[in-house]
């Protein structure tokens, strides 16, 4: 089950991070698009865009599917799974599961951490 477990990890975290570098341009380009020079939460939308994308890119590597700078670790994709949730969910993040499969960036970012699972429970 071990080569089965990493292929499906693999697959979730693809499809996920897909999902969320489409949505991290969306919101740069929302970001850019705020209305007034230096607006505040436009910034701010620039700013977790581009730590989703840097996200996505290291969870990419935390599942094997690159090897860049992190070791393929169940633990880490998870965690990144569960930062990519908190950063799309901003600012009303939730903890509530149900509520992170009723949107799709949210669901995106849970199939990572769900990818990270699988990769912890390998045999």
């Amino acid at each position: 089950m071990g080569c089965k477990a990493e292929g499906a990890a693999q697959g979730y975290t693809v499809l996920g991070g897909i999902v969320l570098l489409i949505y991290a341009i969306q919101r740069i380009v929302n970001g850019i698009n705020s209305p007034g020079p230096g607006n505040l939460e436009g910034l701010i939308e620039i700013l977790l865009a581009i730590v989703l994308i840097i996200i996505v890119a290291l969870a990419f590597d935390a599942c094997g599917f690159i090897s860049w700078k992190v070791a393929k670790s169940g633990l880490l994709l998870a965690l990144f799974g569960l930062i990519a949730i908190v950063i799309v969910s901003y600012p009303f993040t939730s903890f509530n599961p149900i509520d992170w499969l009723q949107s799709l960036p949210t669901l995106a970012g849970f199939m990572i951490l769900l990818a990270g699972i699988l990769l912890l429970l390998r045999k």
